[in-house]
C-alpha cells in the first residue's frame, strides 16, 4: 500500500468537499482518485482502486459507518475523518 498517495486522496477529498458543499464523501474520494465523483468502481487491481478503497474505508471506520459506505456521512465529520487518517497515513510512511 502506498500510505503517501492515500493520504493525498484523503486530503484532496476533504479539499473537494470544503470547495462544494453539495459533494458526499464517497463523490469526493471518486474524484480525487479518477477525477470525476460519478465513476463507477472500475474493479480491484484497476489503477486507483487501492487508494479509494483504503481511503474510503479510513473514513469509513473513523466515522464509525463500518459496512455502510461513505456516502451518507455528514460531510463535516467525513471532513475531520479525512484530515485525521491522512496525518495517520503520512505518519507510517
Amino acid at each position: 500500500m502506498n500510505f503517501v498517495a492515500v493520504a493525498r486522496v484523503l486530503d484532496e477529498a476533504a479539499d473537494l468537499m470544503e470547495a462544494d458543499r453539495t459533494l458526499d464523501p464517497d463523490g469526493a474520494v471518486r474524484l480525487a482518485v479518477w477525477g470525476d465523483p460519478e465513476t463507477p468502481y472500475p474493479g480491484d487491481n484497476a489503477p486507483g482502486a487501492d487508494e479509494f478503497n483504503e481511503a474510503s474505508s479510513a473514513i469509513e471506520c473513523k466515522c464509525g459507518y463500518q459496512g455502510n459506505g461513505i456516502r451518507d456521512i455528514p460531510q463535516r465529520d467525513a471532513i475531520a475523518a479525512a484530515r485525521a487518517e491522512a496525518a495517520r497515513f503520512r505518519s507510517c510512511s
